[in-house]
């Protein structure tokens, strides 16, 4: 068993295994996995250039134009976030196949708005709200739209076209892929910079574009009808073969397991709790001051009065009593966990918000100048580190790793102070991304351990809100601001004093380690098993 374990966990197996299994999946799974890759590579490529694109093109002139560029990039990442919210029905409702197309067609659209706007339509850069930042932004609302549709259909089709023996090699092929995607615009300086090709970014962005149309292509022909059907037919055969040999296998111990459950339900189910925790109320509190701090005003008096107003709907209709009072964030634990994360997510963040325009305004020669090298160099660390540092580590307990693992993410940041110096900012990368690998596949883990039997599902949605928090906050509060004063475009004459920037982006990201470390002995308690 020993032996068997080992190689299950062999790092060298876990990098390649999703390579191997994709020369070998069947071709539903081919029509989400070439696209996947493709698209992987099309967003982030794209994603790692909006800042840029928006604070030295769009609103060349504008003063302090970083911070609504970095809000336009909010308004991508952000609103891609609760698009899937709402938009991750259409696979269920309409097909895997539908979904994916409508979400290529739609993406596709948007780009060629993006692309078109200062190309073929000839617009110029003209301020905040000219037509070509309004045309943009339109073209931002379809990838919006489009990306919400198309990653919950990429997975709804993993979970179809595959059985439970099979799912878990679904899902990490398109972890892999996805890392790989958004590793591969490292090269894209080929295409943008003036030694080369010199398609500049808004050039760089129609060859994206055209990726867009390949992986819409790509998707029509492999992922037939009839493709599509007969792996559904497939996996729901295997599956039902799988089930049958369980119950099988699980009739001697059936008389107990129903009681088992029942109890569970009964006690998941519990008398309702009829107030609303304080420190949710504390939530909105901490929201009303947001909205009066960065809403310009008269506009915060009516933001501010919304939220008060849902607020006081809250605390009177009882429906909506009960539905708070019983979410997975009345859990004061689990609430304390959640929100002493947000401060080290900002780091992934400064991925596309602030490494792009940190590295290309602040180094010389070929780092600055090609500087899609190292900002896009995370994603194939972690696709190469997750693996190893997992079986590595496999029998340290969660809490503990998310301890360390958060200590190590946060402290390479502080390497920056010394100045941009190309050691400081590799050594960063890679120190930063091996934290990343140490305490981000954990996390979930850790939801699933804390959630009351029979809510898992809840708690695990729920661990999401960091993330999303995390791409709403930063650029709403402070890293556009951050950008403008610290770290201005070299156009602008301004001097640098990068140093100090990072040196606050540090003790931000420390926050989460330091506020684990103080909580262990209140939240660690509650860890029930150590790291499978």
């Amino acid at each position: 068993m020993a032996e068997e374990n080992n190689q299950k966990k062999s790092p060298i197996k876990e990098i390649i295994q999703p390579f191997i299994d994709l020369v070998h999946a069947p071709r539903a799974l081919w029509g989400i996995n070439l696209a996947y890759v493709l698209e992987g590579m099309v967003y982030f490529g794209m994603l790692g250039y909006l800042t840029i694109h928006f604070s030295s093109f769009i609103f060349r002139g504008v003063e302090n134009a970083d911070e609504p560029a970095h809000n336009m990039v909010m308004v991508l990442t952000a609103g891609i976030t609760i698009a899937m919210f709402f938009l991750g029905f259409v696979a269920d409702k309409k097909g895997v196949r539908f979904a994916l197309l409508a979400a290529f067609s739609i993406m596709l659209i948007g780009r060629v708005i993006m692309s078109a706007a200062p190309t073929v339509l000839g617009m110029e850069p003209a301020g905040l709200w000219s037509p070509l930042h309004i045309t943009t932004m339109v073209g931002i609302l379809f990838v919006v739209v489009g990306y919400g549709m198309y990653q919950p259909a990429a997975y709804a089709g993993v979970r179809k076209f595959t059985t439970p023996k099979t799912a878990a090699m679904g899902f990490a092929m398109l972890y892999a892929l996805m890392n790989l995607g958004g590793w591969l615009p490292t090269y894209a300086f080929l295409l943008r910079d003036e030694d080369f090709l010199n398609l500049g970014i808004p050039g760089t962005y129609w060859v994206y574009t055209s990726f867009t149309l390949v992986a819409l292509l790509c998707t029509i022909f492999i992922l037939t009808k009839k493709t599509v059907n007969r792996a559904i037919m497939a996996a729901k055969e295997e599956t039902e073969k799988i089930q049958a040999a369980e119950k099988k296998e699980q009739s001697s111990g059936s008389d107990t397991e129903p009681a088992k459950q029942e109890n569970a339900k009964e006690e998941a189910v519990g008398p309702a709790p009829v107030r609303v925790p304080v420190h949710m109320w504390i939530v909105v509190i901490g929201l009303l001051a947001i909205i009066f701090w960065r809403v310009p005003n008269p506009h915060h008096y009516w933001v501010g009065g919304a939220v008060m107003a849902l607020a006081a709907l809250a605390y009177t209709i009882p429906s909506w009593t009960r539905w708070l009072a019983n979410h997975p964030l009345s859990d004061v634990k689990f609430f304390f966990f959640i929100f002493a994360l947000i401060p080290v997510q900002t780091l992934f963040t400064y991925n596309w918000f602030i490494l792009p325009p940190y590295i290309s305004r602040a180094f010389e020669g070929w780092i600055g100048d090609y500087f899609e090298i190292l900002s896009n160099a995370n994603p194939i660390l972690i696709f190469i580190l997750v693996p190893i540092i997992a079986a590595l580590t496999m029998k340290a307990k969660v809490y503990n790793m998310m301890i360390i693992g958060t200590f190590v993410m946060a402290a390479p940041a502080f390497l920056l102070v010394m100045g941009p110096r190309p050691i400081p900012l590799i050594a960063y990368i890679l120190i930063m991304t091996v934290g990343e690998a140490m305490w981000q596949p954990r996390f979930l883990q850790y939801a699933a351990e804390i959630a009351p039997e029979g809510r898992t599902g809840e708690y695990m949605g729920v661990a999401q809100l960091p993330w999303f928090l995390t791409k709403l906050l930063v650029p709403l509060l402070y890293s556009g601001w951050m950008m403008s004063r610290y770290c201005p475009d070299p156009e602008l004459g301004r001097p640098l004093n990068t140093e100090f920037m990072w040196f606050v982006f540090g003790c931000i990201a420390i926050t989460s380690p330091i506020l684990l470390l103080l909580a262990k002995r209140w939240v660690g308690k509650d860890f029930k098993t150590k790291a499978d």
